[in-house]
């Protein structure tokens, strides 16, 4: 094998990535270099990294020791260097983890429905593709990333437990949700959109409650009824799962698998994205 192939999911809080031999999550905070007085370990994901000139941390360090906030770019598009970073830091974890003889690397990654557009789409494909050198905690790494296709987030979880007739995803994230649309395997797009909203954005994010209502809100206005089988996913779902059945009776938890060896592994839906963008990447790259 001299190149594998991945599903990547380069969320502002965590970086999910699925491939044949396994997962891998991190904390994707990053921010500027500065030298310290005292190196103090705050994470098993702590990470100095030196990539395209740019020098700083990522990982649970960034959280706690960026003086701009909490080292996290949030909004509705991922075509900006933070999510160059973000997903060649996640290619490197992948690669040293399971298979570090491998540089090449194909995969399908994210964005938001609601700037799922062409020149966006362009826009993050033309600064991943091609030959990159990345330094991670004093170890350098050559990353020939061969392939990209983005496909839109929510949809893309669809895919990790697809099914036909009409389906709507609510995939609830750090920065925004994502309301899909999926009737035969196909998005919608006039029933489809992203929300500017997300755990880490709102004023409480311990009121779950409150977040499903606003979900609901916005869905409503895409004209869902809620007798629509609607498919939850994100790192909260378990927790706000049960709100959003008091509107949307037929509203299922997304429990997205992977296959290793003989056996199937159930994971959080936080994978949901990911196991999809994996489904994805094999049907376009395998």
């Amino acid at each position: 094998m001299d190149r594998i192939i991945l599903g990547i999911d380069a969320g502002n809080h965590k970086a999910k990535v699925v491939g044949p031999f396994g997962i891998d999550s991190f904390k994707t905070n990053i921010c500027d270099w500065f030298e310290r007085d005292v190196e103090e370990s705050f994470g098993p994901d702590d990470m100095e990294f030196e990539i395209g000139g740019r020098k700083g941390f990522a990982g649970t360090i960034a959280q706690f020791e960026d003086e701009f906030g909490d080292g996290t770019r949030y909004g509705d598009s991922k075509a900006h260097e933070d999510t160059k970073i973000r997903v060649l830091l996640a290619i490197h974890r992948y690669l040293g983890r399971y298979c570090p003889h491998i540089e090449k690397v194909s995969f399908v990654t994210g964005q938001p429905i609601k700037r799922h557009k062409q020149a966006e789409k362009e826009s993050i494909i033309a600064m991943l593709e091609g030959q990159h050198d990345i330094k991670v905690n004093g170890k350098v790494r050559k990353v020939c990333i061969d392939r990209v296709a983005v496909a839109p987030e929510g949809s893309g979880a669809f895919w990790a437990q697809p099914s036909d007739g009409t389906i709507r995803v609510i995939d609830i994230g750090s920065g925004t949700v994502n309301a899909a649309t999926i009737i035969d395997k196909r998005h919608i797009n006039k029933a489809s959109t992203t929300f500017n909203f997300g755990v880490e954005t709102v004023v409480n994010k311990d009121d779950l409650q409150k977040i499903a209502r606003g979900v609901i809100r916005n869905t409503t206005k895409l004209k869902w009824d809620k007798n629509d089988k609607i498919l939850i996913c994100g790192g909260i779902t378990e927790g706000i799962a049960p709100y959003i059945i008091e509107h949307y009776k037929y509203a299922e938890i997304i429990n997205p698998t992977i296959h290793r060896g003989s056996g199937v592994t159930t994971l959080h839906p936080v994978f949901a994205n990911a196991v999809g963008f994996y489904t994805i990447a094999k049907g376009a790259f395998g």
